[in-house]
């Protein structure tokens, strides 16, 4: 191995034991109690619950998709970053105080207790379908974030793939196994300062490298990608529909489950608020960065055939082997704070919301921390071979969980908190109308090449749940 690939190995080797160390942290303080072990204690901060919420919301899609979509699209990539800051934006105004207050109330550890102490689901409907559809489709997320790993590494040149997503899933799997919720949250803060890190000084290095904004603006204008309302080789419609579905972007950041659980384990509504101020700042400057980091860097690389490859392209050249391992570390960080969130969640989904609350039964919290884990070890090690295998269609599968989860659960949160008469039904509609509306829409070309199928889903469910709620509705004695 050459000498910077040692170094760049050394730094993000040091990276990956600081991982462990925080996991074994967690374990120390959260691993005792059941309660502790998945929502850790519920005494979060403002800082951990807003980094911690913020990076888990966005996987290796920020520092690799998105600025391949600045390198691809120009100016008009903005628009992606201006809904997911949106999406950011709306949860710290209308939802972060509201979830916080009505988890308070009933003492909820998910979002299924949450809702269906709030609704009055006494026969578990809610839980068992919505359980079902968070496991199924975060199962999806975890295996492809995995397989990601495989390839950044191997991307890289460090290892090969089977060893990239062996060395990932593994040391996700031995933090969230020791420490729980509480690794999870402060390992994503951790990652979300990371990728803060690299994405407002790399941009910054990037334009300067590349002659400075003037001559930035010179190359993507003829290159023709300065439009920022219409784009190179689409129609007035055609630009309409990109703007419209990166602006959609920002619907499913309301109701994606391991993001809402954070706020409702921060420790009270004031904190709650400020998480979601930070939360947007930090969206605002990683989103933006990296878009523009896309767009200085095609006046680097004038010809790129994979405009994913920007970051690290760009990282490898222009930085020591030191920082192009933090570069490195802050590119898995992305990966691992999605994987690891969705992880956790879902075997809690399946401990605490499937299991122990149908059954009723009384278990030792000890064991109740055991049998989580237990889940954890299972579903990472599925989740490890399905991504050995490589299939490559897994990523198509990505869309469907972002856009199904978001559609089930989105106009879920915002109907509950300012819908009077929204009931079980409406949620039990929301939770089938939405991910059956995205998975047609998505396999009906004409209207996948229209408009990203998260918007439509996500109207269709809101009204959907509305109306079955009105009809449904009884006035209480």
């Amino acid at each position: 191995m050459a000498a910077h690939e040692t170094t760049l190995m050394i730094t993000f080797g040091l990276y990956l034991v600081a991982l462990i160390v925080i996991g074994y942290l967690g374990e120390r303080k959260f691993s005792r109690s059941y309660n502790d072990f998945v929502s850790a204690g519920k005494s979060l901060g403002s800082i951990v619950t807003a980094l911690s919420a913020a990076a888990s919301s966005e996987s290796a899609w920020v520092m690799l998709g998105l600025s391949g979509l600045g390198y691809a699209k120009g100016l008009a990539a903005y628009w992606a970053v201006i809904g997911c800051v949106a999406g950011f934006a709306v949860n710290w105004l209308f939802v972060i105080v509201p979830v916080r207050r009505i988890s308070g109330v009933h003492n909820s550890l998910t979002l299924a207790d949450m809702v269906e102490d709030e609704l009055e689901d006494r026969k578990k409907m809610l839980r068992i379908i919505g359980s079902i559809v968070i496991v199924f489709f975060m199962g999806v997320y975890v295996v492809s974030q995995f397989v990601g790993a495989g390839k950044t590494l191997h991307g890289m040149g460090l290892m090969d793939y089977r060893q990239g997503v062996l060395l990932g899933s593994i040391i996700i799997a031995a933090y969230v196994l020791m420490g729980g919720y509480a690794a999870v949250c402060w390992t994503d803060a951790l990652q979300g300062l990371l990728m803060a890190l690299i994405m407002v000084s790399l941009p910054i290095l990037a334009i300067v490298d590349a002659g400075g904004p003037m001559r930035i603006h010179s190359v993507i204008q003829s290159a023709g990608l300065e439009g920022f309302w219409s784009l190179k080789g689409l129609s007035i419609w055609g630009s309409v529909g990109f703007i419209v579905g990166q602006l959609g972007i920002g619907l499913g950041y309301q109701g994606m489950p391991h993001v809402v659980v954070r706020y409702i384990t921060v420790k009270n509504e004031e904190e709650g608020r400020r998480s979601g101020m930070i939360a947007t700042v930090w969206g605002i400057l990683v989103l933006a960065g990296s878009v523009t980091l896309g767009i200085a860097g095609r006046v680097l690389y004038p010809v790129l055939k994979d405009p994913e490859h920007i970051l690290p392209k760009f990282a490898a050249e222009h930085l020591p082997p030191v920082l192009a391992g933090v570069v490195l570390a802050a590119i898995t960080a992305a990966i691992m704070s999605t994987a690891d969130s969705q992880l956790m969640y879902a075997a809690t989904s399946l401990v605490n919301d499937l299991w122990l609350k149908l059954t009723k039964r009384k278990v030792e919290e000890r064991h109740l921390v055991l049998a989580t884990r237990l889940v954890i070890l299972v579903m990472t090690a599925i989740a490890i071979f399905v991504a050995l295998l490589n299939v490559k269609v897994i990523y198509t599968f990505v869309l469907y969980a972002w856009g199904a989860l978001g559609a089930a659960f989105s106009p879920m949160i915002l109907s509950m908190i300012y819908f009077r008469r929204f009931n079980k039904w409406g949620a039990l509609t929301n939770l089938i109308v939405g991910p059956l509306t995205v998975i047609i829409w998505n396999n009906i070309p004409v209207l996948n090449q229209a408009v990203y199928e998260l918007i439509p889903a996500f109207f269709m469910s809101l009204l959907a749940g509305w109306a079955v709620s009105v009809l449904t509705w009884r006035r209480k004695p």
